[in-house]
C-alpha cells in the first residue's frame, strides 16, 4: 500500500479543509451550513431545478438534500414544488431572501478567492482548476465503465 502522505483521498480532503477554513467563518456569520450554502449557491445560477439534478450537481445524497431543502424552505430561502406533469418531481428555486444571502456572501467569497489565488499563484490556480476538471471527467468515465 502506498504511504499515507501519497493517499489521493486524504490529499483531496486536506486541500478541501485548507480551502473551507477560509470560508467557514463567513458561512457561520450568515447562519448557513456548508451544504446549505452549496444549495443556495447552485440555485442562484438556475431559475428552477429538479432536486435530483441539484443533488448530483453539488455532490449531495438525496436524503441529505431533502432535509436541507426542508430547512431552507422553512427559512423562506428557497421555494419547492411538485412537477406539473410528474408529481413525483421535486422542483426547487431560490427566493429573493435566499438570493440576498448569497449576494451578501458573494462579497466575502470573492475576497477569499482572491486571497487563495494570490497565495497559490494565478497560473497555478488556473492549472489546478483545469487539472481537477480533467481528473473529474476521466474518473467519472472510468467509474461509469466499471458500473456498466
Amino acid at each position: 500500500m502506498r504511504p499515507l502522505h501519497q493517499s489521493l483521498p486524504l490529499k483531496l480532503l486536506m486541500a478541501r479543509e485548507a480551502v473551507m477554513e477560509r470560508f467557514r467563518p463567513h458561512l457561520l456569520e450568515a447562519g448557513v451550513t456548508e451544504q446549505q450554502w452549496r444549495v443556495l449557491r447552485a440555485l442562484c445560477e438556475r431559475e428552477e431545478v429538479e432536486a435530483g439534478e441539484l443533488a448530483e450537481a453539488i455532490c449531495l445524497k438525496m436524503p441529505s438534500l431533502s432535509r436541507i431543502i426542508a430547512d431552507l424552505s422553512r427559512q423562506r430561502l428557497i421555494n419547492r414544488r411538485n412537477g406539473v406533469d410528474d408529481k413525483r418531481l421535486r422542483l426547487v428555486s431560490i427566493t429573493p431572501k435566499g438570493r440576498a444571502v448569497v449576494e451578501k456572501m458573494a462579497r466575502h467569497s470573492e475576497k477569499e478567492y482572491a486571497q487563495i489565488q494570490k497565495a497559490v499563484g494565478a497560473k497555478a490556480y488556473t492549472a489546478l482548476m483545469d487539472d481537477l476538471d480533467s481528473a473529474i471527467t476521466k474518473l467519472n468515465s472510468l467509474n461509469q465503465g466499471a458500473r456498466d
